[in-house]
Formats: structure tokens, sequence, C-alpha cells
């Protein structure tokens, strides 16, 4: 099984590129760098991976996407239903038969009076049946569309495709997206503690004396410059004794 890689950040960095700020979702990790925005996610249909540079980030934000699909056709089957349902209460058509003296006839023509009461009485019925049948149908498409509403953290990027991944309550109560625009926005930004390290080093400034933390005491030169001019001068300062000079 592969692991984790937005535990190992540092194996993506460039040469010089340094890690600003770490935003973990629920769904997601942000990585901002001072050139890029790193992106991981777990499972979904995508891609496990993305990555933008900073200054192509137009802006960051929280919307509600959805299907509208699914509200198209239930709001169409719910008017074709109340149209039914409208129609089946207004007409009655097993009230024609009413005008007929069912009981009084005999014979063939008795018996085809009834047979269309029947029918008529079995069409009202089946009028009223199938618009409570659309009826359950719309419901069912509202149904669909209320679950393909969701709460997603958006990056609008300039050129390209927008990322887009799913957020959560605790993540909004956390501001987490207030966190991620701050790290993209030019200038420092804030740091936080679990920021990753440069890649390549300790995360430290290059020491003014030199690469690998080396440099020079200076106090220790200084000392051992005066001490040398100072035995020099003593050597060869001329003497004014007489005695000594004849």
């Amino acid at each position: 099984m592969l692991g984790v890689w937005s535990e190992h950040v540092d194996e993506l960095l460039y040469d010089g590129e340094r890690v600003k700020r770490r935003v973990d979702l629920e769904g997601a990790t942000f990585v901002v760098t001072n050139d890029r925005v790193l992106v991981f996610t777990e499972g979904g249909d995508g891609p496990n991976y993305w990555t933008v540079e900073r200054p192509n980030v137009a802006r960051v934000s929280v919307e509600t996407e959805d299907s509208i699909a699914p509200l198209v056709w239930g709001s169409i089957v719910l008017f074709l239903a109340l149209s039914v349902l409208l129609l089946a209460m207004t007409y009655d058509l097993a009230s024609i038969a009413d005008n007929f003296d069912v009981e009084g006839a005999t014979g063939i023509a008795g018996g085809a009076l009834e047979t269309i009461e029947t029918l008529l009485t079995v069409f009202d019925l089946t009028v009223l049946a199938v618009g409570v049948l659309l009826v359950l149908i719309a419901a069912a498409f509202f149904v669909q569309y209320i679950r393909s509403r969701s709460r997603r953290l958006l990056l609008r990027v300039s050129g390209d495709d927008d990322i887009s991944v799913p957020v959560s309550d605790d993540d909004l109560e956390a501001e987490r997206e207030i966190d991620l625009q701050e790290a993209i926005a030019p200038g420092p930004g804030p740091v936080g503690s679990d920021a990753v390290v440069e890649a390549g080093t300790d995360g430290e400034d290059e020491p003014a004396g030199g690469r690998g933390g080396e440099s020079t005491p200076a106090d220790e030169t200084t000392v051992d410059v005066d001490e040398a001019v100072s035995s020099d001068v003593t050597e060869t300062e001329p003497t004014n004794d007489p005695e000594e000079s004849g």
C-alpha cells in the first residue's frame, strides 16, 4: 500500500522551495510554499494531487455546489402530477353512467351500460393513481437534489481548472479557508507550528560565515592579530638609552 504523500511533502519541493503554511481539512490537505499551492486528497473520482502557482490563485471561497438536473426534472414531474390530480378531482367520468337507467336496462344494452360504468370507474381510479405516482416521483427527484448539495472549498485558478474539495462544519468553524487565503496572499503570511521545513535544509537561515553552520569566531581572530602586532612592535622598537646605543 502506498504511503500518504501529504506526510512527505519534502520529496515534492523544488530546490530552495520552502513551506509557509499547512492547512489540514477533513477531506484534503493544503500545503502553501513560497512558490506553489499543493493540494492532497484521499479517494474520490478525481486525482489525489494538484499543484498550482500561487499567483494563479485568484480567490479562495466556500461555495455550495449542487446538481440542477434533479431540481428541473422534479419541478416538471410535480407540475404534471398536480395537473393529473386536478383532472381526477374535477371530472368524474363514472358519473356519466348515472344519466342512464342501468338497473332498468336488460339484455345486451344493460350489460353494455354496466361495462361502460365499470370502465369509467377504473379509469377515474387510474388517473388518480397516476397523479399520486407522479407526486412520489417528483419527491424522489427533490430528495436527490438535496443530497447533491454540498459545501466545498474552491480555489479559483486563472487560466486553468478550479480546484474544489469538500469542506465540513468543523473546517468552517476553525476558519480554515481564512488561514488558507492568508497563506496564499502575497507577503510572508502566517507560519504555523505544523509548517514543513525547506527541502534539504533544517529550515534555518544560512550562517553568515558559510554553509553547514561553519563560521570563524570573530573575537579569537581579533585577539590573535592584536597579539601579533604587539609582539612585532616590541621587538623592533628602538631604544633611546645612550649607553646601549654607544
